[in-house]
């Protein structure tokens, strides 16, 4: 009798299980079926070959005042090339005004003076980018872009560019603190010399450490040595750069009378960089320190204290620069899927899409980028697995079945149930590159998706491997 009821059973699981899977079969071949009659075709990812094809973006867009484009990991040279494609585009038929992008604000000051005819280009580029940015050719193409477009007598409304990120890895605390000291310099001197007495000392020792090294170890290291500063070093630090804030803020209407609302504005900008800056080092002593490896190395990735104050630089200084464009402004951003998607960071903690949703809601659109297979050789060594093409039941493999070589997918059309809605409405896993998929809900995340079926790395001039 027992061994009855066991086949029974036996025999109901697997009808059971035949019946799921011809029910995810039937979902799948629904969604296939609808995608292959509303994906968006794109002709062509460079840059200056016309808009016909991106016409239908003008609906998903629609009243938004920033665009968020992604990309699923660094360095992928059509990838960079189809958002300059669509920054063009947005530009041009849409009347976006800016571009903000993964890579340090400090920094990036230069390179809107650079597209505002300002500055001239530098040897290397790279000294005006970190994060998400190299020496790249596709970067340099985009920000030359830029600055022809402001040179045309026929665009009154000049072009800005911004660069959003704080990372405590990647960002010299001292390059914030300069380019608010030499603003004081010229409106308040005294307290000036007063803020560069308190602050040098404190600052100093975890900046050393970085010197001739490449920026993300030399953070690193910056933060481990944050760590071994006193208790009392890093509380007067901390009250001396709210010292610096604060006095940006109390003295705005004398300032501003004696300089430009610009330059009070970017001197502001870059106290509060040193504040979030300082939020982050902060941050990574939660719980217990910098993270270590198995061998007491500092941790390739930051605790979630730090990582979830980054998101909310990032989001701030989106936001600021937003105001900064005015009323009619427009943002076309480009940031790692993982930030802009309304959707939790693959790390586990909120992400800047959710924050940027919560504050603009429908004044915010996202793309996610996806990919099938990349080139053999050419990628950092964490990106060993993007040569092999992507797993059957990923997200990127399943866009792959819909058989066009590159597109986006307008989820905002997409139906509000039935198969279709519960195909899209699931976590898939998606490429990336640490780790090599994680885990997203596509409709909760994006509102379009791009998909490309082959990938080739950018190169770093003189490197074997892009380096990200």
């Amino acid at each position: 009798m027992l061994n009855r009821n066991i086949h029974v059973l036996l025999v109901t699981l697997l009808f059971l299980t035949a019946a799921a899977d011809a029910t995810t079969q039937e979902v799948s071949e629904a969604f296939l079926t609808w995608a292959r009659g509303n994906a968006i075709p794109i002709t062509t990812i460079q840059p200056g070959h016309g808009f016909e094809d991106l016409q239908p973006l003008k609906e998903l867009v629609g009243n938004a005042r920033i665009v968020g484009l992604g990309e699923s990991l660094h360095g992928v040279h059509e990838f960079f090339e189809v958002r300059h494609r669509l920054f063009e585009f947005l530009v041009e038929e849409m009347r976006f005004t800016a571009f903000a992008g993964e890579t340090g604000l400090v920094e990036a000051v230069r390179v809107n003076d650079y597209v505002l005819g300002r500055a001239d280009e530098p040897e290397q580029m790279s000294d005006w980018f970190n994060g998400g940015f190299r020496d790249w050719e596709e970067v340099k193409t985009l920000v030359r872009w830029m600055r022809r477009y402001n040179q045309n007598p026929n665009h009154s409304r000049k072009l800005h560019f911004y660069g959003i990120d704080v990372h405590a890895w990647y960002t010299s605390p001292l390059a914030a603190l300069e380019g608010a000291w030499t603003y004081l310099d010229e409106v308040d001197s005294g307290y000036a010399a007063e803020s560069r007495q308190a602050l040098l000392p404190l600052v100093e020792p975890f900046l050393e450490q970085g010197e001739g090294l490449r920026a993300s170890v030399a953070g690193r290291q910056r933060e481990d040595m944050y760590t071994r500063l006193s208790m009392e070093g890093r509380a007067a630090y901390t009250a001396a750069v709210a010292d610096l804030v604060a006095r940006f803020e109390t003295r705005e209407l004398d300032y501003l009378s004696r300089s430009s609302e610009e330059a009070y504005q970017w001197a502001y900008r870059h106290a509060i960089v040193a504040r979030q800056l300082d939020q982050q080092f902060r941050a990574s002593l939660a719980p217990a320190g910098v993270p270590q490896d198995g061998r007491g190395q500092i941790a390739s990735v930051p605790p979630a204290e730090a990582r979830y104050a980054r998101e909310r630089a990032m989001v701030d200084n989106l936001l600021w620069a937003l105001e900064r464009e005015g009323p009619e402004g427009r943002i076309v951003m480009w940031n790692h899927n993982g930030h802009l998607q309304k959707f939790p960071h693959p790390m586990g903690h909120e992400s800047m899409g959710q924050f940027l949703d919560s504050r603009i809601g429908g004044n915010y659109v996202n793309i996610g980028f996806t990919y099938y297979q990349g080139d053999q050789s050419g990628w950092a060594s964490y990106q060993s697995e993007v040569s092999r093409p992507a797993k059957p039941k990923s997200l990127d493999g399943e866009l792959a079945r819909i058989g066009l070589p590159m597109f986006i997918l307008n989820l905002r059309a997409a139906p509000k149930d039935g198969p279709v809605y519960e195909w899209l409405n699931r976590v898939w896993e998606q490429r990336e590159s640490i780790p090599q998929y994680f885990s997203v809900n596509p409709l909760q995340a994006f509102d379009a998706l791009f998909f490309i079926d082959h990938i080739s790395p950018v190169q770093v001039p003189g490197a074997n491997e892009i380096g990200c």
